[in-house]
């Protein structure tokens, strides 16, 4: 690959399976032209920052899965180099495909009494297998956020639990499930969302915590998925002030979250992806198109997640 071509690799704009004809052209046109390494894919725009059960009401639901497997067919068809085809399926594809396959939600994993880690890694494996089976390369997913905070708008019952020993174990258990049957899996959102009471969809989340007091609790399960050979983290867009020198800057566009923690002190060696750019504690910084994308390549990310402009 030339310089263009490995820059290129870095994007993973969002792809809509119910889209306009138009527009499933101008991804065409992105990938032909620019020659983006990915595309994360989600139900529609009108879901693109909502899980689909809670946005049943105001969406085309028709034949969504043949549409999915029909679009990364004609995507990957057209492109030199073959497509990081990526989805946020927490619980399986049901996540963001309706008649799909729904696995239980971690919240409801993480209440397993016996073989949990078992059971756990048994529905890592088998939503692997569904998504392997679509055409799909990665999931992002699982969570590994502690959900220690009940005001928490948007993590919730997408967490394993409220403690940090169990949510490390079964987050790990999951990802290997999805690595087993053959997917890339992702632990997120780095450095850890759980405690938070704003949905950085929306606003900016600050965690208000000391250095040790996030190593006890957020940091452990990245953590202890490094040790165990992780490859591949997403950063959230929350602000830790404590680990950036008192500044409110989200992590995903951090150099000192990303680069000198997660990659430094922390020892990660794989990939980091960014959560979604499009998400307006980010996105509402930075006017100027590109910029956002600048700042979270500068910070450390290797996958830039549902840039808007490549």
């Amino acid at each position: 690959m030339n310089k263009n071509q490995k820059i290129a690799q870095l994007f993973s704009p969002a792809a809509f399976i119910h889209d306009t004809e138009e527009n499933y052209q101008a991804i065409e046109t992105l990938i032909r032209e620019q020659e983006i390494g990915g595309l994360t894919f989600f139900h529609s725009r009108h879901s693109a920052a909502a899980n689909f059960e809670k946005r049943a009401e105001v969406l085309e639901t028709t034949g969504t899965y043949e549409k999915l497997i029909a679009l990364i067919n004609r995507y990957q068809k057209i492109s030199t180099i073959p497509l990081l085809v990526s989805i946020d399926g927490e619980y399986g594809l049901a996540m963001r495909v309706e008649k799909t396959p729904q696995y239980p939600f971690a919240i409801t994993l993480g209440a397993l009494k016996n073989d949990a880690e078992k059971w756990v890694t048994e529905v890592g494996y088998r939503m692997g297998l569904d998504m392997k089976r679509s055409g799909i390369n990665l999931n992002l997913a699982p969570c590994a956020d502690v959900n220690t905070n009940p005001n928490n708008p948007v993590i919730g019952y997408r967490s394993f639990g409220n403690q940090s020993d169990k949510v490390s174990q079964l987050a790990f258990a999951a990802y290997s499930g999805m690595k087993r049957a053959g997917i890339g899996a992702c632990l997120k959102h780095f450095p850890g969302h759980g405690d938070t009471a704003t949905d950085s969809h929306l606003g900016l989340p600050i965690l208000h915590k000391s250095k040790a007091e996030l190593e006890a609790e957020e940091l452990l399960p990245f953590q202890v998925g490094i040790d165990q050979g992780v490859e591949m983290i997403m950063v959230g867009h929350l602000a830790v002030p404590a680990l950036t020198g008192g500044k409110n800057i989200p992590a995903s566009i951090s150099r000192e979250l990303i680069t000198y923690l997660l990659k430094g002190e922390m020892g990660f060696k794989g990939l980091v992806i960014s959560d979604a750019l499009n998400m307006k504690a980010v996105a509402n910084l930075y006017p100027e198109p590109g910029e956002l994308e600048w700042q979270a390549f500068h910070a450390g990310n290797d996958i830039l997640c549902f840039s808007d402009h490549v």
